[in-house]
C-alpha cells in the first residue's frame, strides 16, 4: 500500500510514472496499451483487442505464449478495475467482447467525431454504400483506414526524418489511443 503522501501526488506525476515504467517494463506498458483502448471501446473480441494491442507495440508484444500473456493481462486488469470500482466482462452475445460495465460503448470523443462524419454523408453517399456487398463494404472501410495511417505515418516521418516507417505507424496509433510514450 502507498503512503499518504504519495497518494496525494497529482495526477500527472502518476501518468508520467506509469509511462516511464511501462518503457521499462513490457507486460506494464501492453496492460496499459489494453487498458487505454478498453476504456475507449468496448465489444472488442479477444483476438480484436490482442491485434490493436499488437498494431500500437508490435507483434511479438505478447512474447512467446501469447495465449497465456493475455490472459495474464486480462485478470490483471479485471483486478485493478474491480479495485477502482469498475467492473470488466466478457460477452458472447449479442456483440461478444470485453467492456467495462457502465462505461459508454464508444468514448464521447470518439463519438463525437463519428457523429460529425456521419453529418456530412450525402444521401447520394449512402444509396451507393447501400448498393455495395458486405465485402465489397469491409474492403472499403480497411482500404480508407489503411491510407488514412499510412497518410499520417508519411506526415509523422516528414517531421521527424530518423523515424522508421513501422515505428512511425506504431506512433500513430498510439496517438489515436491516447497512448504515447
Amino acid at each position: 500500500m502507498l503512503s499518504p503522501a504519495l497518494q496525494r501526488l497529482p495526477p500527472v506525476i502518476w501518468q508520467q510514472f506509469l509511462l516511464e515504467a511501462a518503457n521499462v517494463h513490457p507486460a506494464l506498458r501492453r496492460r496499459m496499451a489494453m487498458l487505454g483502448i478498453l476504456w475507449n471501446e468496448s465489444w472488442l473480441t479477444k483476438s480484436a483487442l490482442q491485434a490493436r494491442v499488437e498494431a500500437l507495440l508490435g507483434m511479438d508484444c505478447f512474447g512467446r505464449q501469447p495465449a497465456l500473456a493475455f490472459a495474464r493481462d486480462i485478470r490483471f486488469l479485471r483486478q485493478v478495475l474491480e479495485e477502482a470500482g469498475f467492473h470488466l466482462k466478457y460477452r458472447r452475445s449479442p456483440s461478444p467482447g470485453y467492456s467495462i460495465v457502465g462505461h459508454p460503448a464508444l468514448a464521447p470523443a470518439i463519438e463525437k467525431k463519428l457523429s460529425g462524419a456521419f453529418s456530412e454523408v450525402s444521401p447520394e453517399q449512402a444509396a451507393i454504400f447501400a448498393r455495395l456487398t458486405p465485402a465489397e463494404r469491409v474492403w472499403q472501410g480497411a482500404t480508407l483506414s489503411d491510407q488514412l495511417r499510412t497518410q499520417a505515418a508519411r506526415r509523422l516521418m516528414q517531421e521527424q526524418p530518423d523515424l522508421g516507417e513501422a515505428e512511425a505507424h506504431r506512433e500513430v496509433l498510439r496517438r489515436m489511443y491516447r497512448l504515447e510514450r
